[in-house]
């Protein structure tokens, strides 16, 4: 689902500039594009920012998963962002084309939903969200011809050569998919950075862990366990923790869903 102008210009503006500062970058000088790590392949392992939690508690955002899972008691991941610049000559592996599943499609069930907020205009061939619709489509029958094997990597599962669906989108848009859906980054043939922000709320579980956890990473601004070890990851991002409204307390667990 591709659905528009959810996130206001002032937040996407200053998402922009604290990720190209995170990783260095100037967006007027293509120069200061390549320091992020080449293996991170464009991922930016920033979660704390001002903006990246404005983006979480923003309320058109809210609205899009409160009506997709049928519930206003959701939970929100602390989730990472993307800094894809231009392929360069002098850089082959840098904003190559993927394709992958983040979760084993294998696992019984309907799966769970993922989400991307653009900060920037992608066109086709841009390095943004790419998919294999034909797949998903008849994903079982897949799985029998090709996933069935004990070796099979669901994370490199040798579909980069695939002709995908490349999805256009203006900053403020908001892509959202399946995790039953093979998806990736497609290489950034333009002459701009990709720049966006992974999101994605689910139904809110009962766990004091859980919301003890969240609690403890907005505060100390550490990235959540699970997303941990990225070069370049800092231990404790710099600065006071973020100011969270009452929709976003909520939506770590601080306070509780009426």
């Amino acid at each position: 689902m591709l659905i528009r102008n959810v996130v206001s210009e002032p937040t996407i503006s200053a998402a922009v500039r604290e990720i190209a500062a995170f990783v260095r970058a100037d967006l007027d000088d293509s120069t200061t594009w390549y320091h992020n790590a080449p293996q991170n392949d464009g991922i930016v392992p920033m979660h704390h920012a001002q903006s990246l939690w404005d983006i979480r508690q923003c309320r058109n955002l809210y609205d899009v998963f409160r009506e997709f899972w049928g519930t206003h008691r959701l939970r929100v991941d602390i989730n990472r962002c993307i800094f894809r610049p231009p392929r360069h000559p002098e850089r082959p592996s840098i904003s190559l084309g993927d394709i992958h599943w983040d979760t084993d499609p294998r696992v019984a069930g309907p799966g769970s939903l993922q989400g991307v907020v653009l900060l920037t205009d992608v066109d086709r061939n841009g390095g943004g969200y790419q998919c294999l619709p034909s797949i998903y489509q008849d994903l079982e029958a897949w799985l029998d011809r090709n996933a069935r094997r004990s070796d099979f990597d669901f994370f490199n599962p040798g579909l980069k050569n695939r002709k995908t669906k490349q999805i256009k989108g203006k900053a403020g848009d908001v892509i959202l998919w399946s995790t039953k859906l093979p998806h990736g980054s497609a290489a950034n043939l333009s002459r701009r950075p990709r720049i966006a922000a992974f999101v994605s709320m689910q139904p809110a579980p009962d766990s004091g862990e859980l919301r003890a956890s969240m609690k403890k990473w907005w505060l100390t601004k550490q990235a959540p366990d699970y997303w941990r070890g990225l070069p370049g990851q800092l231990e404790t991002e710099p600065g006071a923790p973020a100011v969270l409204s009452e929709l976003g307390l909520k939506l770590i667990g601080v306070l509780p869903w009426d």
